[in-house]
């Protein structure tokens, strides 16, 4: 699918550079080596990104490369902002909601004055500054429990999918698709437990199915809701973190990712271009 650049606000076609935009006041958006003022700010997203491609995470935060837009899962999003209302019902009653019955886990959704601020993903969630490396590491959460036995935080994730009910949850981790999720919540963990939270080592995966098995539409979708659990790893993140930041401040453009598609598609074009 090919995507055309539009004004965010009024939705105007808007001509495109192919760079991010470096006009002072979104300057952030790019990182500098030298720069000491400011910690410069990366999303989960952008972690998975380096871990995904070194080469295409380079060229977006140290060039300046724009990466293409893409289209929001709106339904996705209807289906998390509406389990965002069921869990808050329960956070501000401080009552279990029924998944936690149905799967015999004491605990109740995590009431805290920074709860809006940690599931805002777009420009807050929960953040943490590493000094040393002059990086502020950030990630927009869907929720988080407290175990009422341990008191240690639970980190969960919200998904929504449409498989056949045979499938739908069985060899859920397994699938190659969802290794990304998995590193959701250990970043989310690292990150909670750099504020001096303790966080248990078990988190969940939401998982709500829009059932197929209906004759027909009749206008709505029904879904089936279930807990997959995930051992959480989080001993991995700094080692990371720490060689993405050495990578930032090298002035060498990392080599190509043979499976990548994004930096292969930018190759084969320059080289089409180039024999015309």
């Amino acid at each position: 699918m090919i995507y055309l650049n539009r004004d965010r606000q009024t939705k105007e076609l808007k001509a495109t550079s192919g760079f991010k935009s470096t006009v002072p006041n979104q300057k952030w958006r790019i990182y500098e080596l030298n720069d000491k003022i400011k910690p410069f700010r990366l999303s989960r997203s952008k972690f998975s990104d380096y871990l995904t491609c070194k080469r295409c995470f380079y060229l977006d935060q140290v060039k300046g490369l724009k990466n293409l837009d893409t289209l929001p899962f709106t339904l996705n999003n209807a289906v998390d902002a509406l389990v965002k209302k069921e869990f808050d019902f329960h956070r501000k009653k401080q009552t279990p909601h029924p998944l936690m019955k149905k799967y015999k886990i004491n605990a109740v959704p995590f009431k805290h004055k920074d709860i809006e601020k940690w599931q805002d993903a777009l420009s807050r969630g929960v953040d943490y500054i590493n000094v040393d490396l002059n990086l502020k590491l950030a990630g927009g959460i869907d929720d988080v429990w407290i175990n009422k036995d341990t008191k240690k935080l639970i980190v969960a994730d919200y998904k929504a999918q449409s498989k056949s009910s045979e499938k739908k949850i069985d060899g859920y981790l397994e699938d190659v698709y969802h290794e990304g999720y998995k590193l959701q919540l250990d970043f989310y963990r690292y990150l909670f437990e750099k504020n001096g939270f303790e966080v248990q080592t078990t988190g969940y995966f939401v998982v709500y199915n829009a059932t197929l098995e209906r004759d027909n539409f009749k206008n709505k979708l029904e879904f089936t809701s279930d807990l997959v659990p995930y051992e959480t790893d989080s001993s991995h993140i700094e080692e990371k973190i720490i060689e993405m930041k050495k990578l930032m401040d090298g002035k060498k453009i990392p080599p190509s990712t043979p499976h990548c598609q994004n930096c292969n598609y930018i190759i084969a074009g320059g080289k089409l271009i180039n024999e015309k």
